[in-house]
């Protein structure tokens, strides 16, 4: 079970809200000090490419809008270097820093066992570190004896709330419970509430937007650092309602797709441009390409024609659907200077998708996709188009899944795997939730993380069969002069290959596998030569 050692003497309530109008919290705001705080990431792999929490950044121009007199951010994942990365070190797992500021020495790691195999994946603390954070507090006047009125908190990944759960111990431990206001928004709590409420306690859990602040541009002036690249945000909402994804839950059911008019989009990226010199902007919309024609194709080609220079970037994917009934579209995302592409595939088994209520892609749409990007001037083999494969998903088929990762590699020459999370409040989640609380993981939320392979005991493969997985995709990613290697190209060595494969020649290389009997291993003679 969890510890709740901090939270026990606890004088107050914490109350659950849905929907947050900040003007309404109490105080004067021409008055009050507010801190904005991206937490620390706890897990065993962390990709800090586009980590910028855009969501707290909103937050932060709506409390300069109401007139807040002071706003400051600290971002523990601010990342640094041209390659955006961010510090780390090792914890255990079940480690707290609620008290504590280092690991425990020799931190042992996650083992995952399924009959007589194991794996061990350490869990590290990624981004900055909590002294660094207690040393900028003071720096910034934030003492012990000088709280700000109000701490904003966004958290993301439900299997990321221990970081938030020592975040706001710490801040208890600083300041005890009068002062400041905790206020913890985010997709976490969103998606499981009173799991927040109960173990991280701040003062407010905030289910859903704070509408207020949605089509606010982030405030990037936050960071005493400029930062290299901007998050923006042309439409929320989505048709569907895939058994695997939370949005509907994130949006408060919104099935409709609500768009920012294009003038806005583009004044915002033009105001990052020209203040902070930023060129990379990375699109993140929870389905940006519903009606295209009259909404992202016009920002695409308003972007193209305002003669700014831009690199885009779309990490979540585009759906295949529409990129494969619009060779105009594909035509506008590469001369407005798209970076990548990003394909859902996920599985070419259509049976299992249509379980999970994907029903509305097919096969032929993602080829089409990837042939008119081609035409469009995306290069592919050379990772200018890649194709997203999920796996780890409950009941599914080693064989579906190394099929789909040779049909993927096939068509574009790279693939990017997804490890699969069951989050809460999806339907796969309620379908499994007896599995998971049998486990105690309905609470121990971190447990869910794909990266630990949940549905493992439910599943045909073994520990080594999904890490062969992960074996196979990166060396079909891999890239000599340009290309990948296509297994079922026309060159004399991919011939052979598939032949060798059928031909008996597994035979062959079998019996050598266990290596070579000594009765057949020629001596040597005295001065140690053949």
């Amino acid at each position: 079970m969890i510890s709740q050692k901090v939270s026990d003497a606890r004088p107050r309530p914490c109350h659950v809200v849905t929907g947050l109008i900040p003007a309404a919290l109490p105080g004067d705001s021409a008055a009050k000090a507010a801190l904005l705080i991206n937490p620390p990431v706890y897990d065993v792999q962390y990709w800090a490419e586009w980590s910028q929490p855009y969501g707290l950044l909103r937050i932060g121009a709506l409390l300069g809008k109401l007139g807040y007199k002071r706003r400051e951010l600290f971002d523990f994942m601010e990342a640094s270097g041209a390659r955006r990365t961010v510090s780390k070190r090792r914890i255990g797992p079940d480690e707290s820093f609620a008290e504590k500021d280092t690991p425990a020495p020799g931190a042992r790691p996650y083992v995952l066992q399924k009959g007589a195999e194991e794996l061990r994946l350490q869990k590290h603390h990624f981004g900055r570190s909590w002294p660094d954070f207690d040393a900028w507090l003071d720096d910034h006047g934030y003492t012990r004896d000088n709280p700000p009125d109000e701490v904003w908190i966004s958290a993301t990944m439900t299997y990321w709330w221990e970081s938030v759960r020592d975040l706001i111990a710490r801040l208890r431990r600083r300041w005890g419970y009068d002062k400041p206001t905790i206020i913890l928004g985010g997709i976490y709590p969103t998606l499981a509430p009173e799991h927040a409420a109960r173990f991280t306690r701040p003062d407010l859990v905030v289910v859903g937007e704070v509408a207020e602040a949605n089509d606010l541009w982030p405030d990037l002036s936050l960071y005493e650092t400029p930062p290299s690249y901007a998050i923006v945000t042309p439409a929320r909402g989505c048709p569907y309602n895939c058994a695997y994804c939370a949005q509907h839950a994130i949006n408060a059911g919104r099935r409709r797709v609500e768009y920012r008019p294009v003038d806005d989009i583009l004044a915002e990226m033009h105001y990052a441009q020209d203040t902070y010199g930023i060129k990379d902007f990375a699109y993140y919309a929870d389905f940006l390409l519903w009606d295209h024609e009259q909404h992202f194709q016009k920002l695409l080609e308003a972007t193209i024609a305002d003669g700014h220079f831009y690199r885009l970037y779309a990490p979540e994917g585009l759906d295949v659907r529409h990129l494969s009934r619009s060779q105009r579209l594909l035509d506008l995302l590469k001369e407005a200077n798209l970076q990548r592409l990003y394909l859902p595939c996920e599985s070419i088994n259509e049976q299992h998708l249509a379980g999970l209520n994907r029903r509305h892609v097919t096969l032929d749409q993602f080829v089409a996709a990837a042939q008119m990007a081609e035409r469009a001037g995306f290069s592919l083999r050379h990772m200018d188009v890649n194709a997203f494969v999920l796996y780890g998903l409950p009941g599914e088929k080693i064989d579906d899944v190394v099929k789909t990762i040779m049909f993927v590699s096939e068509v574009v020459g790279s693939v990017i795997p997804m490890l699969f999370t069951p989050v809460p409040s999806t339907q796969v989640y309620s379908d499994h939730l007896p599995y998971f609380q049998s486990r105690g993981w309905d609470e121990r939320l971190e447990m869910l993380n794909g990266k630990l392979y949940p549905f493992l005991e439910l599943n045909e493969g073994s520990v080594a069969d999904y890490v062969d997985l992960q074996r196979l995709m990166y060396t079909l990613n891999a890239h000599y002069r340009s290309r990948s290697f296509q297994l079922f190209g026309d060159t004399l060595v991919a011939q052979r290959f598939r032949e060798n494969m059928r031909n008996g020649f597994e035979e062959f290389v079998s019996s050598y596998a266990q290596g070579v009997p000594d009765s057949v291993v020629a001596p040597e003679d005295e001065e140690g030569s053949p």
